[in-house]
């Protein structure tokens, strides 16, 4: 009997001490990672990937860099759904004001009283131009009171600059378009006041209508432009180049950003950089998209508000 019962005891001490061993590996397994699961985040190297849903809306200019990175980004990320649409600049930043998207682009700057919590995240510069229909014979060049005089009103008919006899149809962008915003400030100097003129609301359409509209002027992302086989016009006499947008010669360009609120996490976070990245710079340059590292000094500072 005294055997039996030691053998009881040494096997209910066994089976405590497997026990405790079993919860001690449980808990371990329990307790949190202090990295991030290889299944949600995975780094490969300028590349994180991170699983979940994007909504990047806003810049027309934007949208084309912003969808193919995200075709890229999706390609050799599983799980990742990004979505780009756009809609013009002041509907980005309205967008991830109220939460329906997650990144806003915009041309411009946001205005820091009206989106307090809104952060920049600059990704790229982008080049603006002129552009008129083919009807416009001898006109190559304009100047900031010829554009003044026509999206006033003013200036009707082509022969006016050394034109043709040929009425001048001018083609506005919406009022929160960052590409007029671009155009009023940095070209024209002044808001647009011409009313009942056609407005076209991307650069699509910007392209079809000039190109269709005999006598049609309008301004669009120069690539865009230039891809379409657009007319595009120099701005007092300097062409739309690299060069001279990189030393602000040329004047009609902007700093492109991608609108978080609050600081960026997450896939938003890991989109961004991926736009930034070394690894996407030829899809920039196919683009037509300058890298804001290679601006100079000089030319960021005159499109940076003092407030910015």
């Amino acid at each position: 009997m005294k055997n039996k019962w030691h053998l009881a005891l040494i096997i209910t001490l066994l089976a405590m001490l497997s026990a405790s061993i079993s919860a001690c590996g449980n808990t371990d397994a329990s307790q949190p990672s202090t990295t991030a699961n290889p299944g949600t985040a995975k780094k490969t190297g300028n590349l994180t990937c991170v699983q979940g849903n994007l909504q990047v809306t806003g810049s027309t200019a934007l949208q084309p860099l912003a969808k193919d990175v995200a075709t890229a980004y999706q390609q050799q990320c599983s799980g990742a759904n990004i979505t780009v649409g756009g809609g013009g600049s002041s509907t980005g930043l309205k967008n991830v004001q109220d939460g329906s998207s997650q990144i806003g682009n915009s041309d411009i700057f946001a205005d820091k009283h009206k989106y307090p919590n809104l952060v920049s995240n600059q990704v790229a510069v982008v080049t603006f131009a002129v552009v008129i229909n083919g009807d416009v014979k001898n006109i190559s060049d304009l100047t900031t009171q010829q554009l003044r005089d026509i999206y006033s009103g003013k200036a009707k008919n082509w022969n006016k600059f050394g034109g043709p006899n040929l009425p001048i149809v001018a083609v506005s962008r919406p009022a929160g378009s960052g590409t007029r915003i671009t155009f009023e400030q940095y070209v024209l100097g002044q808001k647009e006041t011409i009313t009942g003129n056609a407005v076209a609301n991307a650069s699509g359409e910007v392209s079809t209508t000039v190109s269709q509209t005999s006598g049609a002027v309008s301004y669009i992302a120069a690539d865009f432009a230039h891809k379409n086989n657009l007319h595009v016009v120099k701005l007092n006499g300097v062409d739309d180049t690299d060069t001279n947008v990189v030393n602000n010669t040329y004047k009609f360009w902007n700093i492109e950003h991608m609108y978080t609120k609050g600081p960026a996490t997450g896939l938003a976070r890991a989109y961004i950089d991926y736009v930034k990245s070394p690894d996407v710079e030829p899809i920039r340059q196919k683009q037509g998209f300058l890298d804001i590292s290679k601006m100079s000094p000089a030319a960021l500072a005159a499109k940076t508000p003092e407030n910015a």
